[in-house]
């Protein structure tokens, strides 16, 4: 469980998952590395002194291959300039 105690830990772990999702070679790791933004996305919401530490790792994956992944990126970057939607609890 993720908690303001933990949150710089956790975003560092999914962060560094988020960079071997771009050095693997495995079957699924678009999909991994859709669920890692999603996750980052959903914390950051939640714990929004993270969202600066993490924007940079998602600029990363703008142009991703996987148009669902790059999308969940511009939704964090909206969601991380306007404080209206990290108030509101709402991940998109």
């Amino acid at each position: 469980m993720t908690s303001s105690r933990n949150v710089e830990e956790v975003a560092l772990f999914l962060k560094k998952q988020l960079q071997k999702t771009q050095e693997a070679d495995f079957d699924k790791a678009a999909e991994y590395r859709q669920l890692l933004i999603q996750s980052i996305h959903v914390t950051a919401v939640k714990f929004s002194e993270i969202a600066a530490s993490v924007v940079h790792a998602l600029m990363e994956f703008l142009g991703d291959a996987s148009s669902s992944s790059a999308l969940h990126v511009v939704a964090f970057v909206r969601c991380a300039f306007s404080p209206h939607h990290l108030t509101s609890g709402t991940p998109y």
